[in-house]
């Protein structure tokens, strides 16, 4: 995006030309459904966003048979102010992105979904743009119940190596968030805003805003400047499932946002799952109705990877069969496979036995972090997340509040 032609800025402005390949894609990434989708058509058709205005608008409108261009050449002086903007963000810090269409950064699974944005602006680290992801989305008035859930999830996709991608809103988007920042596995957390980058929201989460930027990535399709308006928020919903190869509903009422996200995710051919909830509670009708209505019936992480599979690497699809066997076995419990509790938790090739029989003693001794745990085995805290998730589906250890991890004796 650094190419400049070779102009003073006065003379493109008064032919409208953009000065640069970003100011070009800017100009491009403005609109709604339509204008997107009117901006690939010409990108397609040119091969590049300074290509499009350079062709000029005849040649443009032809592109498009005949098909309005709605001021694009236009507004290309009204974006000047804008893209000057963007440069002087983009200088202040190595972390902070415009990712466009096409480039080497974008991801994928966004790429194919319906309506992919022009330009993606973002601040953090972007190798979480090419890891598996899945959304975790619910009401902004979670119960208790609710918030525990989310955070049992994104904990346990966390230590899998996957990334937790929510909205920065309150409820199940912040507790989601939260929960994958504090558990130091493979995976982290991508936010997606419906604001600019510069204007957080909601104001609330700006501690949490700048946690994720440090330690996973904020993404918005929105200029700086924009502020968090009403219609862009089902925007936002889109971008939330492109990103995820699927989307787990928990706790939303019948109107709830994150329906939308449901309904945007199926339409991109992503897997949609609801955490179903009693029957008689409103936060828990929206699962219920989607349960009701084809999605999955979501109880564990397991029934995440087993929907889609092969949109998942060799280990996570390892690390969940211990879940799987259990749940064949149903209610048989107290088999001599089960009963052996010195046994290793998982596959000899995936997780270290050594490993597991040093934390092991010291669980049986006393509740302990992951840290502490890692140190005493004289393992990673990756690895060691692995092995607790896998002895926490056999029922050998439980998960405590703090980021603890308790023994548990089997009878």
């Amino acid at each position: 995006m650094g190419r400049c032609l070779n102009c003073a800025l006065p003379l493109l402005i008064a032919m409208n030309l953009p000065e640069d390949e970003l100011h070009a894609w800017l100009v491009l990434a403005a609109g709604g459904l339509s204008a997107r989708r009117r901006s690939r058509r010409l990108l397609a058709h040119f091969g590049g966003a300074l290509e499009v205005f350079m062709a000029g608008p005849t040649a443009a409108q032809a592109a498009l048979d005949g098909e309005p261009l709605d001021g694009l050449f236009s507004a290309v002086p009204e974006w000047a102010d804008t893209a000057q903007r963007t440069r002087h963000w983009l200088a202040a810090s190595p972390h902070h992105h415009v990712i466009p269409l096409g480039h080497a950064n974008y991801p994928a699974a966004l790429l194919n979904s319906p309506d992919p944005p022009l330009v993606l602006h973002a601040i953090g680290a972007l190798e979480g743009l090419q890891r598996s992801a899945v959304a975790i989305v619910g009401s902004r008035h979670a119960t208790p119940a609710g918030i525990q859930v989310a955070q049992r999830l994104s904990a346990e996709l966390s230590v899998l190596g996957i990334e937790v991608v929510s909205g920065l809103a309150v409820g199940i988007d912040a507790a989601a968030h939260e929960s994958a920042l504090v558990t130091g596995g493979g995976g982290s957390t991508i936010a997606v805003v419906a604001s600019g980058l510069d204007d957080v929201y909601p104001r609330q989460h700006r501690p949490l805003f700048h946690r994720i930027a440090n330690n996973g990535l904020v993404v918005s399709e929105h200029p700086l400047g924009t502020p968090a308006l009403p219609a862009y928020f089902p925007q936002r919903n889109r971008i939330i499932a492109g990103l995820s190869c699927a989307v787990v509903v928990v706790e939303a009422t019948v109107r709830s946002g994150s329906l939308i996200t449901a309904r945007l995710a199926a339409e991109a051919g992503r897997d949609v799952l609801a955490v179903p909830g009693h029957p008689g509670s409103a936060q828990s009708a929206g699962c219920n109705q989607l349960i009701k209505n084809g999605a999955g019936l979501l109880e564990h992480v397991a029934d995440i990877v087993e929907s889609q599979p092969w949109a998942f690497d060799a280990a996570t699809r390892r690390a969940v069969q211990p879940h799987r066997r259990r749940r064949r076995r149903g209610a048989e419990v107290g088999t001599e496979a089960e009963a052996n509790s010195t046994a290793a938790p998982t596959q000899a090739d995936e997780l270290s036995t050594a490993s597991w029989s040093r934390a092991r003693r010291l669980l049986r001794a006393r509740p302990c972090s992951l840290t502490e745990l890692a140190e005493t085995a004289a393992d990673t805290p990756v690895a060691m997340s692995r092995i607790l998730l896998v002895a926490e589906l056999e029922g050998l250890v439980a998960r405590l509040p703090g980021g603890l991890y308790q023994w548990c004796e089997r009878r």
